[in-house]
């Protein structure tokens, strides 16, 4: 079991480096976290007693608290992107993921407070959304962070997906500290 963790570890280390390299700043402390979460679990699972033991609830505690993470990220770019303004669609980047998954990222360009921009927002949109009701060169509202101006979105609203993953955060971080706490009096009773 130890051998997987310490795959898996160098697999994200590896994941990290191309999602640095692709300039996928917003999940980049993310996936910090997540990594030096997996690093921990290594540490524990290869120099305490029966280490092994606590992988699944330590890797369920650190899963669960990043995606918990990862949702809030989103939640906040709503509160914090509070003026609206006008910006011009000049099409979009797409990120390829594992199966053929793809994800896309408008770019827009705006002027606010003198400074003109030229940037993706911090939400992802879907390809069907991007192509059938946007044009590259028309002008739609945005709304932008007054205190990190290059940091837009397009929608104020919640969306489910996200909900959905406060949810599963919620769910994985619970059952890994209640499974810690079930089976640490076993635990601690093996070591003695």
């Amino acid at each position: 079991m130890a051998i997987i963790i310490y795959i898996l570890t160098i697999l994200l280390a590896v994941a990290t480096f191309f999602i640095i390299k692709n300039k996928r700043y917003k999940v980049v402390p993310l996936v910090i976290i997540f990594f030096i979460g997996c690093v921990f679990i290594s540490i524990v699972s290869l120099f305490v007693p029966y280490g092994e033991i606590l992988v699944l609830p330590l890797g369920s505690i650190v899963l669960g608290f990043v995606v918990i993470l990862a949702a809030f990220n989103d939640f906040y770019s709503l509160i914090r992107c509070k003026d609206k303004i006008e910006g011009i669609y000049r099409g979009y980047n797409t990120y390829y993921g594992g199966n053929g998954v793809s994800t896309q990222a408008p770019v827009f360009e705006y002027m606010y407070n003198g400074i003109q921009y030229h940037e993706q927002t911090t939400q992802n949109i879907s390809y069907k959304l991007l192509t059938q009701n946007m044009r590259d060169g028309d002008t739609y509202s945005i709304y932008v962070d007054p205190k990190h101006p290059a940091v837009f979105i397009l929608q104020k609203k919640i969306k489910v997906s996200a909900i959905i993953t406060v949810v599963f955060g919620i769910i994985f971080f619970s059952s890994g500290i209640a499974t810690l706490c079930a089976i640490f009096p076993i635990f601690w009773s093996v070591i003695k």
